[in-house]
């Protein structure tokens, strides 16, 4: 290498990965589009962060996992950000791994870097098909989770998904968000996935639905909120027209998932 090669200036990283205090991999936009396929050992607390050119950083945990966390990281030409990881025991990518249930995938929060033709902040309340973390046609297993981030505080909770289409089962939110309630598709007013709920029906339902364990109730209009601060995540009242499209039905990690199931009246 020519002694004056040392001296050239690296261009400057559009984007850099971070696992807890080390780099795993940077990208340039001379490299777009590109998917890098790092992988870094990880322990109980890990984080990951991805740091933007303009300094802005996106910080998500691991779910408390310990082991190889194996990463997609991808740019497209228009500058979003998609990127995901799969956690296992081996410091090899299975690829089988996570369909088999061996390990646990984390899909983070999709984002548009410095120059993009999208301004993050008009994401704010949108749903999860919009966001980019759920797909049309395609199914997220129940072992991939979510790492979502907070429009308001902009700090990343995670979430999981259950299809509410192949579960026959419509979902409500509770009041304060932390709560999510399943209800048969057989329960007269029960949300089916794609379509809209017969008024009278749907109110007679969500009256009859009891109370969340913290007193608030269940409402199908009710905001998915941010664990941290109670923000709207995904805000159905803002976005008119967006509840009967989400057909997936969430709930935070760790948390129970409530049924309602009515006792039908004796003949």
């Amino acid at each position: 290498m020519p002694l004056f090669d040392v001296f050239r200036k690296k261009p400057p990283a559009l984007l850099t990965v971070r696992v807890d205090d080390s780099d795993i991999c940077t990208i340039t936009e001379a490299q777009l589009p590109i998917e890098l396929t790092p992988s870094a050992k990880v322990r109980a607390g890990s984080t990951v962060v991805f740091i933007a050119s303009d300094g802005t950083a996106h910080a998500h945990g691991l779910a408390g996992k310990a082991g190889w966390a194996h990463f997609s990281v991808r740019v497209h030409a228009s500058k979003a950000c998609q990127a995901d990881c799969v956690i296992s025991d081996s410091p090899t990518f299975d690829p089988a791994a996570v369909m088999q249930g061996k390990a646990t995938g984390i899909r983070f929060q999709p984002f548009f870097l410095p120059g993009g033709p999208v301004d993050n902040a008009s994401m704010a309340g949108k749903g999860l098909f919009q966001r980019g973390m759920h797909f049309s046609g395609n199914i997220t297993p129940g072992n991939i989770l979510l790492s979502c981030e907070c429009d308001a505080c902009h700090r990343a909770f995670l979430i999981q998904s259950y299809h509410a289409g192949f579960s026959h089962a419509g979902y409500f939110y509770s009041g304060s968000g932390r709560f999510t309630m399943t209800v048969g598709t057989q329960v007269p007013g029960s949300p089916a996935p794609l379509s809209t709920p017969e008024p009278a029906a749907l109110l007679a339902l969500e009256a009859s639905l009891p109370p969340a364990p913290d007193g608030t109730r269940f409402a199908y209009l009710n905001p998915f909120r941010c664990p941290h601060c109670h923000a709207p995540y995904i805000d159905f009242e803002a976005n008119p027209g967006s509840r009967e499209q989400e057909y997936y039905g969430n709930y935070f990690v760790g948390a129970e998932l409530l049924r309602y199931d009515p006792v039908s009246p004796p003949m």
